[in-house]
């Protein structure tokens, strides 16, 4: 027996298995299959949500009740987890225990989605000790930004099922951001998003697109190249932004995914609001917008920075392979399909 059955059988017990063919065999609950894909449910108001920490531990507390007050404010209960209130060094607890809570909270018929308290560090090494098919069978949506990228990444590419990039519990959940939460994830319709005229936006190479959502934080997704759990980038559209990272780092991690032959593959890039990333020595170094025009300009794909998402106040939920169409001439980001049932 492998290690993530046998987390997964250790922790949930003969409890979970009734539940999960109840839920298979019950038609109404099962999630559409929509080329491969798999869309969970669309909350409504009322609904349980669970709050874990998959990655990084949380010490301060107080957060704990304002991410409960932010749920509510959208209409929705928050069921914390156990990650909530342990820590395992900088870590949330053991990658063992991490997977154990994310397969609970999947399988828990009560908990209608999860939401990731916090990014951190660390999700990566949960990604082996997870079982892909129960959380396919059990799709529900899995919201989070940051290191949780490595789980919206791994669900995608393991689970065949759809997860957002969204606001975690320490974000700041402004109207903006509370907004496209709730038109993208309790509405069954297209969502069309366009960058506010006062952010930063401006065009690497002009054009106009369409491609599967992909991406995140950068660090964390370019430290998935060579890994089962980065998909097939042919034809997306691919998302990444960060913060705190100089110019020279961000240097690197772009040409690691240009040596990969990763953004030769892809129809567009977006890059969000880089928050934290101008070097500290200015006059011995390359700017970030120096940076991204290097290693972007020349694909021959629209490119443009300044989009709404990541380490940034106001924020999209984007949904991980959902067809979307950019413009990368105004900024904007257009979802093409819904991306709930």
């Amino acid at each position: 027996m492998d290690r993530r059955k046998f987390i997964f059988k250790a922790g949930l017990a003969a409890a979970s298995i009734p539940l999960l063919n109840s839920f298979i065999t019950a038609n109404e609950s099962t999630p559409l299959l929509l080329q491969n894909l798999t869309l969970p449910k669309a909350l409504k108001k009322g609904d349980s949500i669970g709050v874990i920490a998959p990655g990084g531990a949380v010490f301060n507390k107080i957060s704990l009740k304002k991410c409960k007050i932010k749920l509510a404010s959208v209409g929705l209960n928050m069921v914390a987890g156990k990650t909530l209130t342990t820590h395992h060094g900088y870590l949330s607890d053991t990658d063992e225990n991490r997977a154990k809570e994310i397969m609970e909270m999947f399988t828990n018929p009560n908990i209608k989605g999860i939401v990731a308290m916090r990014g951190g560090s660390g999700c990566a090494r949960v990604l082996p000790f997870l079982d892909y098919d129960v959380i396919k069978q059990n799709c529900k949506p899995f919201i989070g930004m940051s290191d949780i990228t490595a789980l919206l990444t791994a669900f995608y590419t393991k689970a065949e099922m759809t997860s957002f990039h969204g606001p975690v519990g320490y974000s700041t959940w402004t109207d903006f951001t509370k907004k496209y939460f709730t038109e993208t994830l309790f509405n069954k319709k297209e969502t069309a998003m366009l960058a506010p005229a006062k952010s930063d936006f401006y065009t690497i190479s002009k054009g106009i697109t369409q491609g599967e959502l992909i991406g995140g934080n950068l660090t964390v997704f370019s430290q998935l190249v060579g890994t089962p759990y980065l998909p097939d980038m042919n034809g997306k559209l691919l998302f990444l932004e960060d913060i705190n990272e100089e110019p020279y780092r961000i240097d690197r991690m772009l040409m690691q995914l240009k040596l990969a032959g990763i953004l030769s593959q892809v129809n567009g890039i977006i890059i969000g609001e880089c928050r934290k990333c101008d070097p500290e020595e200015p006059e011995k170094s390359l700017s970030l917008k120096q940076v991204l025009q290097d290693h972007l300009s020349n694909l021959n794909i629209p490119v443009f920075y300044g989009a709404k998402f990541g380490h940034i106040k106001d924020k999209w939920t984007l949904p991980i392979g959902i067809k979307a169409e950019m413009n990368a001439d105004i900024g904007s980001l257009k979802l093409l399909e819904p991306a709930v049932v």
